[in-house]
């Protein structure tokens, strides 16, 4: 039976991964923040899945998470890290506090950082250990190309890809393989908590129609994108497959979506998204 550790298992991709993987046999710790989402989730899975209460900026409490999870296993070790928990914070970025920013990085970025550290040597890395565990993180497509509005996003995702690579080449020297996933659009709630930053907080501003407009794309986007069982079943073809790529791009219509953008020249995609959105500066010669 394969130990997998998910973060983020309350909802959305976690909560798929989780259940699609329980339903193939492995055994599944999940990291949840609230006792009542623990108990909801113990009710709907298997008893193979043991929850992990723990935020995953707290290192304390993952420092916890970490005996749990030797204890459990016994001697075992983890075969999969899936660095899933995220979240979105967006808005102009010249009126986003750095304090936001550094939110969005302690989320995205350093928590992962945390949690690979943590747990790094239950998934077997010693000089000599035959075991050898993988690490997949949840990076977006927001991690190749940055799009108004979604700046602290996009540059925690940038981060994200940057240090999976390093790390992947790192790890040579145990056999830890570092995989990343990108996905696109998304039917996940993870998308309403772009609008939770205070909706009225840029009413009035230079960017209050191109919000607007920005805020229905992201809502069509989210309604139209991939369900996230889709990548569920991607994770597990990783977890099978001998030979995994180190990223998988997943996303609806991947050649206007992503090819198409990475072939334009950037100040033609500059423009495009600047006429789109209404960000192009209009000029007064009266």
């Amino acid at each position: 039976m394969k130990n997998i550790l998910i973060t983020g298992v309350s909802t959305g991709i976690g909560k798929t991964t989780a259940e699609y993987l329980l339903k193939s046999g492995y055994r599944v710790f999940g990291s949840i923040r609230k006792v009542e989402d623990a108990k909801n989730l113990i009710k709907d899975f298997s008893k193979n899945f043991i929850p992990l209460k723990f935020d995953i900026t707290d290192e304390v409490a993952i420092i916890r998470s970490v005996e749990i999870v030797k204890k459990t296993l016994n001697g075992e070790y983890l075969d999969f890290l899936i660095n899933n928990a995220g979240a979105v914070i967006g808005g102009p970025s010249i009126l986003l506090e750095t304090q936001d920013f550094r939110n969005q990085f302690e989320i995205n970025l350093f928590s992962v950082v945390s949690i690979t550290n943590a747990f790094i040597k239950l998934l077997g890395a010693e000089l000599n250990n035959p075991h050898e565990g993988k690490i997949i993180n949840i990076s977006s497509v927001s991690g190749k190309r940055a799009f108004p509005f979604l700046a602290p996003y996009a540059a925690s995702k940038f981060a994200l890809e940057g240090y999976s690579d390093a790390l992947r080449r790192e790890l040579q020297i145990y056999g830890i393989d570092v995989i990343l996933i990108e996905p696109g659009p998304v039917k996940t709630a993870i998308w309403n908590k772009v609008h939770e930053k205070d909706n009225n907080s840029f009413e009035g501003s230079d960017y209050d129609i191109m919000l607007k407009k920005f805020s229905k794309i992201i809502m069509k986007n989210e309604a139209e994108g991939i369900n996230a069982e889709v990548v569920s079943k991607l994770i597990y073809k990783i977890i099978n497959s001998k030979y995994p790529r180190t990223r998988y791009l997943i996303t609806k219509n991947k050649f206007k979506n992503h090819l198409l953008i990475k072939i334009i020249p950037e100040r033609w995609l500059d423009k495009l998204i600047g006429k789109k959105l209404g960000l192009l500066k209009k000029f007064n010669f009266l």
